[in-house]
């Protein structure tokens, strides 16, 4: 994606391995993207069951502020409500996306949010979004800390879910931004005041170097710790509680994880996603009752991560398809969604001292692939793929498409949304 990696170009090497794994999610999206609209493009060439498929099974969709309408929204409509697991995979940085999952949440009147953030980020976020107003003094102390929803639009989102009493969950490794307010989390907990000022110290060193980072595009993100510093981490808060020690064993695994993905890229994400599953795991156990249904829960991940069954990255079994298993578990109903723009802006890495920026401009509107894929639609209307009849065909070797890309998106996904024209979320 152009975007992107004009982006990663204004970073030194040691600092691109930390913004493309801080990126990854959108590079997996256009990966995804790719496969979906290359392979349609190939396959309505030869394959008329496709198009014949694709065009009875396009609908287009409206936006009107908050207000969402049209054939395409009434078909969600009625699937959401009928839903018990809902989830949203998206390109992050998008301002219309946000809005969207808002309009979703209305209809499906989740008991639970699940983001791709850590924990940490979580409780913050709840603490925050249930106060009036943008936490501008909590962004500007910790730049881009609530990672996606230190965009306005995403915290909307989040306000919007606290106001119908709707906690938010997070069950992300560490984020990659997050390690100076960890710091300070860890030395409000300490018990000892010489482990207690240490912690101070580092909290406020590691805020300063990733806030450099950003502002010079150049560097490590702290995150990144050579195994000395985790044993020393470990060794300054051996005899500390059991709060501070789960901090540290989450932030050295979370450390290690990032710092592998410069080497083994496979086997980091692996371990992400087994990490992220464990956690979705362990905080639905309170919610997760014997003979009880579980709970509406509304999740928004990239949308590599919500697919059902395998994904695209290495074979992968993703949280979407874990998701899937819950439900199915309970005898209810997960729905799957891809949502993405065709072109526009897009939010990339902020400069937290220059937050002026409109956004990062994309284009996919003069790729022959999406405009095969893309069916025509009224200007400026939405475009709503079902893509649950292509599935059923092609299980049933009634469809043959030209690339297991496709194949694997049109099992994995129960709609594709794509919006026309993009705005870029906006950092507060």
């Amino acid at each position: 994606m152009p975007s992107f990696r004009s982006l990663l170009r204004r970073l030194t090497p040691a600092a691109s391995s930390a913004a493309a794994l801080a990126g990854r999610h959108r590079h997996l999206t256009l990966v995804l993207l790719a496969g979906l609209l290359g392979g349609s493009a190939q396959a309505q060439e030869t394959d008329t069951t496709f198009i014949r498929l694709l065009r009875k099974n396009t609908f287009t969709l409206t936006q009107n502020g908050p207000e969402l309408a049209g054939p395409g929204w009434a078909r969600l409509q009625q699937d959401i409500q009928q839903s018990q697991l809902v989830l949203l995979g998206e390109d992050h940085g998008v301002a219309q996306i946000p809005g969207f999952a808002t309009a979703v949440a209305r209809e499906l009147k989740p008991a639970l949010y699940v983001a791709e953030i850590d924990k940490y980020q979580a409780q913050d976020l709840n603490r925050l979004a249930a106060q009036p107003g943008l936490p501008t003094a909590y962004n500007k102390q910790h730049a881009m800390g609530l990672a996606f929803y230190s965009w306005a639009e995403e915290f909307e989102l989040a306000r919007f879910l606290r106001a119908q009493n709707v906690p938010i969950m997070g069950v992300d490794q560490v984020g990659i931004m997050t390690t100076g307010s960890l710091f300070e989390r860890m030395a409000a907990q300490a018990k000892s005041k010489a482990v207690r000022r240490e912690l101070q110290h580092r909290a406020a060193a590691y805020q300063a170097q990733d806030r450099a980072v950003m502002v010079k595009g150049a560097g490590n993100f702290s995150i990144y710790q050579r195994p000395s510093a985790l044993d020393s981490l470990r060794a300054l808060t051996q005899k500390e509680g059991p709060q501070v020690q789960q901090m540290v064993r989450d932030f050295t695994q979370s450390s290690e994880i990032f710092t592998l993905y410069n080497t083994q890229g496979a086997k980091s994400h692996q371990q992400r996603i087994n990490l992220m599953k464990r956690n979705l795991l362990e905080s639905l156990r309170p919610y997760d009752q014997p003979g009880q249904p579980l709970p509406k829960m509304l999740f928004k991940f990239g949308a590599g991560h919500v697919a059902r069954g395998v994904s695209l990255t290495g074979g992968v079994y993703d949280v979407g398809n874990l998701a899937l298993n819950l439900a199915e578990v309970h005898d209810q109903k997960s729905l799957h969604i891809f949502i993405i723009g065709k072109q526009g802006l897009k939010a990339g890495m902020p400069n937290p001292d220059d937050l002026s920026k409109p956004g990062l401009p994309y284009s996919n509107a003069t790729d022959k692939m999406v405009q095969a894929f893309a069916a025509p639609a009224a200007p400026g209307a939405w475009q709503v793929f079902d893509l649950r009849p292509l599935r059923r065909y092609l299980q049933a070797d009634r469809l043959k498409v030209s690339s297991q890309t496709l194949s694997t998106i049109i099992q994995g996904y129960d709609y594709m949304v794509i919006i026309p024209e993009t705005t870029a979320s906006r950092p507060y």
